[in-house]
């Protein structure tokens, strides 16, 4: 498996490999142009040099200055020649240091004009200038007798190759050097730099599910590493919380169905035990009490396949009023007996777009929650507010309830009374009446007035036909003087 840092150090090695010969190349090259101008500057210079020493006397060149000035020899060896000839290739004078020999080009074709290679009657490489020009004559020589006569000098190059074989040379050693020195130093450094990684990547495989309460360190990290450990560390709070909310869950479950399952191996035994003594309402025990796990298990079932998204709301059109009022009917016995205050205000022939099956769920669940835990002689408010979208709001007044209790509300087995004897509820009720309103697109929220009032309100259901002008009118239906304590 390739690590970063192994790809970092073959494209940083690349890298510095592919800049050093480009730029020891281009510094070969620019300072091999200079060099190559300056010979070339001092081969012109010469030549001119010879060019304006020169006077023709009929067939005779006469020259106004000492041949022994050219640096024609070295060390016994001829480094620089001239040669001097008519336009029809005849020669009027050579360099002592040519002897016989004529300046020709490496293919053995005379001279072109300009600057060119060649190879030297000495044997060695060299370098030409080569051009016409108009000699003096002297003054017994009319104008029109004058020629163009061709002037080549050349000189032996071998000091500038040295010059330039030395550049390559030192160029390719240091690059050399540079680059040994890159693939000792690049690696050390990036082990060194990339040590948060690796100390990184330790924390990250010590973490299980027994340490979600480890936080990974952010001062230490690098600016680059701090937003990923610091995402990492969000990761973990979330998972600590839903491991968290797992073992809460299974806890609740356990202890939910610990007290039925013990009921009804308890009513077992006893039947078994003096099964002639058995009372009838063993049976219908047994019942309730398997209802109650039946219903229990059901909830957390329908809990489990609406967050993962496997309910569809399948809408229709529907009277909404009217299914308020067919919820509410069962209820109202229950009113009556605490003898709440129930007071609803809805327009019963406003028209919604919904999954009845769903909202009649939701809605349930909201009023049955509102009469069992309104304490006696309280009172309950049922609203619906009319706009673009619809606003149920059932409030109802609580005893005991503080502002830290509503976040809880829609937690799964939560229930102020930690002791949890009451059989008939699971504490799964607003858990599933929020996750079924998400399904059916809309929102359910808790808050708790300045007294001390529940108040739960399902917003987002869209109007799909008002009685009067397009806009339901809200009417309020107050109860008779005998259903103030039961509401019908």
């Amino acid at each position: 498996m390739k690590t970063i840092r192994e790809q970092l150090t073959r494209k940083l090695l690349l890298g510095f490999a592919l800049l050093l010969c480009l730029g020891g190349a281009g510094t070969y090259y620019f300072t091999r142009q200079a060099l190559l101008r300056q010979f070339d500057n001092a081969l012109r210079a010469k030549a001119n040099g010879v060019a304006a020493a020169t006077e023709l006397h009929g067939k005779r060149i006469d020259f106004e200055f000492s041949e022994q000035s050219l640096n024609e020899f070295e060390n016994g060896v001829p480094v620089e020649f001239f040669q001097l000839r008519r336009a029809d290739g005849t020669s009027l004078r050579r360099s002592k240091s040519l002897g016989e020999a004529d300046l020709l080009a490496a293919s053995g074709a005379p001279l072109h004009a300009g600057i060119a290679d060649l190879n030297l009657p000495s044997g060695f490489h060299g370098r030409a200038v080569s051009y016409s020009f108009q000699p003096r004559a002297s003054r017994e020589m009319p104008p029109e007798s004058l020629a163009q006569i061709t002037i080549i000098f050349a000189s032996d190059r071998r000091a500038l190759d040295r010059t330039l074989s030395a550049l390559a040379l030192v160029l390719a050693g240091c690059s050399g050097l540079v680059l040994l020195a890159t693939i000792i130093i690049v690696p050390r450094v990036l082990r060194e730099e990339l040590a948060p990684l690796n100390e990184l990547s330790a924390q990250t495989e010590r973490i299980n599910a027994d340490s979600l309460s480890a936080r990974f360190p952010t001062g230490s990290m690098p600016g680059e590493l701090q937003p990923i450990t610091e995402r990492l560390n969000s990761l973990l709070a979330r998972l600590e919380e839903s491991f968290d909310r797992e073992r809460r869950f299974s806890a609740d479950v356990a202890h939910e169905l610990r007290t039925p399952i013990a009921e009804l191996r308890s009513l077992a035994e006893l039947a078994l035990k003096w099964p002639e003594n058995r009372p009838a309402e063993t049976d219908r025990d047994a019942l309730a009490i398997a209802s109650q796990m039946h219903g229990i298990v059901a909830r957390l079932l329908d809990l489990l396949r609406s967050q993962d998204g496997k309910i569809v709301a399948q809408r229709e059109n529907f009277s909404l009023g009217a299914l308020l009022e067919e919820i509410w009917r069962p209820l109202a016995a229950r009113a009556a007996e605490k003898k709440l205050q129930v007071s609803k205000h809805f327009d019963a022939d406003v028209q919604v777009s919904s999954d009845p099956v769903l909202l009649r769920s939701v809605v349930a669940n909201l009023m049955d929650n509102a009469v069992e835990y309104t304490p006696h002689h309280g009172s309950i408010n049922i609203d619906l507010e009319s706009s673009e979208q619809l606003k149920l709001t059932i409030t109802n007044t609580a005893d005991g309830v503080l502002p830290a209790d509503v976040p809880k509300f829609f937690e799964r087995f939560w229930r102020k009374d930690a002791a949890r004897t009451n059989g008939e509820h699971s504490g799964l009720g607003l858990c599933l009446a929020c996750e079924f309103a998400s399904a059916l697109g809309c929102e359910l929220s808790a808050t708790l007035d300045a007294q001390s009032r529940v108040i739960f309100t399902l917003s987002g259901l869209s109007i799909v036909a008002s009685p009067v002008n397009g806009k339901p009118i809200p009417i309020t239906l107050k109860p008779a003087p005998k259903a103030i304590a039961g509401a019908g």
